[in-house]
């Protein structure tokens, strides 16, 4: 047999320190592996579709199927969880004299030939109803909100998305229905999905997904058959981008999908059923984050309220004072890290069943 050599040696020790140093090059050092993110999505694949890059930070399916919520709208116990696993579930609150009503319910009618979602929340926060529990009279329905008493949800205290600012981008989405129920004194102006923490100096929550004002129906004073438009509101203490979209009106009883996304140089596009409808380069980097303890929030919408909290039964709480409660109904609602194009949407995914 042939014996090793002092050289044989030395060669196998030199290739074995050069092995061992290429693998600690390209990252196989024990302990080296990278971490998983905290607060991020990493395990659902039917949430980030094959050739997108972006993380899903909460999504919400407000529908009546097991494994969605918890608790019951037949006792408006009801909730929903982060379908992202994240930990940023939805629980119900109540403002004014809403104990007292019964605000949540399901949504059934959804045509199933058009949309893969077979149901949705019903926010039945309407004049009519919480006149037969509020001591306001309906002529104190006005901008000051003394006349409001409901239910809307909130992301739990200590979620995740409460303390996030999005400086990477975000694209946020709702699947949404308007009531004809809507009247323009109680209703206008709130908020379908919206951030906590009203800013003293503009009068605006940080961010929201709100309505506008519309025309009266003449003979019942609500909405009914006629339409009105969204608004979008970003804004910080320094700025407010306060824009109302009324290229295309929205009818109620009808299932609309709505997008806004802003990329990480402050573009912010909104769109509407597939469709742009607001495009433009702003100077906002993020969403303001007013306070972490303050949360996100569906079908209220608020203002500061400055001296006018004298005549409304609802505190001046520094989350902002609640004005506006939302009716209708919402069926989803997604947040991503990044800026979604229309085909990566809920539009494509689950609103369209033929496309």
């Amino acid at each position: 047999m042939k014996k090793f050599t002092k050289n044989s040696f030395a060669f196998i020790a030199t290739l074995v320190c050069l092995i061992i140093a290429l693998g600690a090059a390209a990252g196989c050092k024990p302990g080296s592996e990278k971490p998983e993110p905290v607060g991020l999505n990493t395990e659902a694949p039917t949430e980030e579709p094959a050739g997108t890059q972006y993380q899903v930070l909460a999504h919400w399916k407000l529908q009546n199927q097991e494994g969605n919520f918890t608790g019951s709208v037949d006792d408006d116990t009801i909730g929903f969880k982060d379908l992202s696993g994240n930990g940023n579930d939805l629980i119900a609150k109540t403002v004014g004299n809403g104990d007292q009503l019964d605000i949540f319910s399901w949504d059934n009618d959804v045509d199933g030939d058009a949309f893969k979602f077979g149901s949705g929340l019903k926010f039945n926060n309407t004049k009519a109803l919480a006149a037969g529990v509020d001591p306001y009279e309906a002529s104190e329905t006005s901008y000051t909100g003394g006349y409001t008493s409901g239910k809307y949800l909130e992301t739990v205290k200590g979620a995740p998305i409460n303390s996030s600012e999005f400086t990477g981008g975000f694209s946020i989405e709702v699947i949404f229905k308007l009531s004809k129920d809507l009247d323009n004194d109680y209703n206008r102006y709130t908020g379908i999905f919206s951030r906590q923490g009203v800013i003293e100096e503009q009068n605006e929550p940080p961010f929201s997904i709100a309505l506008s004002e519309w025309n009266n129906d003449s003979t019942t004073g609500t909405l009914n058959g006629n339409q009105t438009w969204l608004q979008l509101l970003l804004v910080n203490e320094e700025m407010k981008l306060n824009t109302e979209m009324d290229e295309i009106l929205i009818a109620a009883d009808t299932w609309h999908h709505v997008m806004v996304t802003m990329d990480d140089m402050g573009k912010i596009s909104v769109w509407l059923d597939g469709e742009k409808l607001y495009d433009s380069w702003t100077g906002f980097e993020n969403i303001f984050c007013a306070n972490p303890d303050y949360s996100w929030e569906v079908g209220v919408g608020r203002k500061f309220g400055g001296g006018l909290e004298k005549e409304s039964k609802n505190e001046n709480s520094p989350e902002g004072m609640i004005r506006r409660l939302f009716a209708g109904s919402v069926a989803e609602i997604r947040i991503t890290d990044k800026p979604l194009e229309v085909a990566d949407s809920l539009y494509a995914s689950e609103f369209i069943k033929a496309k």
